[in-house]
């Protein structure tokens, strides 16, 4: 008996310790797995002209988990704190919740970190210097497997870029205008992957014939 109870202690010990770790990751993974990225080319922060803004969204699709946690990351641009936490927000996405993201520089006299509009758990600010910055952004998963299956209910969940919405624009604010930023790798860019042969089967008013009608969407790839 008191074997058991100190294994189960041992197990509680390194669950606690992971969720940790989880929980306090302040930077993105360098990582080039593709099931773990989205990017978009280009971003930038001018003082007194133009800053970023990304907006990222959980649809709630059927293989998607509740919770999905990003590491949205500002590259090529100098950040007030100049290294990879500074450059990076780590957050959880909940299903049906949006988040925003400012990629802005430091002293913008509104998006800044004094103000209560810009505050909230589910806003996100990533200030730059205040000097004109130009560079791009990358957006990883916080999962190390992010195609793993979880079951859920008999059903497979998954927590990959490819069951988020990622959109964003370069505003301009002299003119009220700006161009919109396209993320490769998201919701709207990532291909089904897997072994998809022997699976469609013939179409019928019942279903398809010769396939497990029952057969899971199998995750999205990334960026292709």
């Amino acid at each position: 008996m008191k074997n058991i109870k100190r294994l189960i202690l041992f197990a509680l010990f390194g669950m606690l310790t992971f969720a940790q770790i989880a929980s306090g990751q302040t930077q993105a993974d360098d990582t080039r797995d593709s099931t773990r990225l989205a990017i978009s080319p280009y971003a930038q922060a001018v003082p007194n002209d133009s800053y970023t803004f990304m907006g990222i969204s959980h649809p709630s699709l059927d293989s998607a988990l509740t919770q999905i946690g990003v590491v949205v990351e500002a590259i090529g641009m100098t950040t007030t704190v100049n290294n990879a936490a500074g450059r990076s927000q780590v957050f959880t996405v909940d299903a049906g919740e949006p988040h925003r993201i400012f990629v802005v520089n430091q002293s913008h006299s509104t998006i800044n970190s004094s103000n209560s509009s810009f505050t909230d758990s589910r806003t996100h600010l990533i200030p730059t210097v205040d000097s004109a910055q130009f560079g791009s952004i990358r957006v990883t998963t916080v999962s190390e497997a992010p195609t793993t299956a979880t079951s859920v209910g008999g059903v497979n969940k998954y927590e990959n870029l490819a069951q988020l919405n990622i959109w964003g624009v370069v505003f301009v604010e002299s003119g009220g205008t700006g161009f919109a930023m396209e993320f490769i790798g998201d919701m709207a860019d990532s291909t089904i992957g897997g072994d998809l042969s022997g699976t469609l089967g013939v179409l019928t008013p019942g279903g398809r014939s010769g396939v497990d009608n029952s057969v899971q969407t199998m995750p999205g790839r990334g960026i292709n």
